[in-house]
């Protein structure tokens, strides 16, 4: 069965596209930067149309937010990440999509809850990956606007390609100066 994902993309960087591409697995499948909405998502052969409904309906209530990626932080010593200087838009993406789809928590519910993050690396050496740190926190903050969740799809090489984007609310500017 094929895996999907739900992502946000992080803002752009050629930065962390390198750094992704030597030190994380997911970047040598085609995986962009990103942070993790729900992974994994149900099987790609149970993707229908009702399912997009749900998804596009779900995302159509969330409003478009801007975030900043600006600390490292570590998961052991194994995987380097970036976090966002607010989890709480993430979480709440999470949560609306496990409410529309409970029987799919996050990471299978292997963890106990979610951390947002953008993962830098997770195949070098402790000692790579403190180089890394250095390199990107350079760059540091890494500035952005979720606009969309995009839902990726694994192929049976390991590929992973986008499927479809849902965007997500957009505010009227008008009113955003009026509130």
């Amino acid at each position: 069965m094929s895996r999907t994902a739900l992502i946000v993309e992080a803002p752009a960087s050629a930065t962390l596209a390198a750094l992704r591409q030597k030190f994380a697995a997911d970047a040598r499948f085609d995986v962009p930067p990103h942070l993790t909405v729900l992974f994994p998502f149900m099987p790609a052969e149970l993707l229908d149309d009702g399912v997009d409904n749900v998804l596009a309906r779900t995302f159509r209530t969330v409003p478009q937010f801007d975030f900043s990626l600006t600390h490292t932080g570590w998961f052991g010593e194994e995987v380097l990440w970036l976090a966002p200087q607010s989890s709480a838009p993430f979480l709440d993406l999470t949560a609306a999509v496990v409410h529309a789809f409970p029987g799919y928590p996050p990471y299978g519910g292997q963890y106990d809850g979610s951390v947002p993050h953008a993962t830098v690396g997770d195949s070098g050496s402790y000692e790579e990956l403190k180089q890394a740190v250095q390199t990107i926190e350079e760059e540091l903050p890494l500035s952005g606007t979720a606009s969309a969740v995009v839902l990726l799809i694994e192929d049976s090489r390991g590929r992973w390609r986008e499927e479809r984007r849902f965007p997500l609310f957009e505010r009227d500017a008008a009113q955003d100066r009026t509130t």
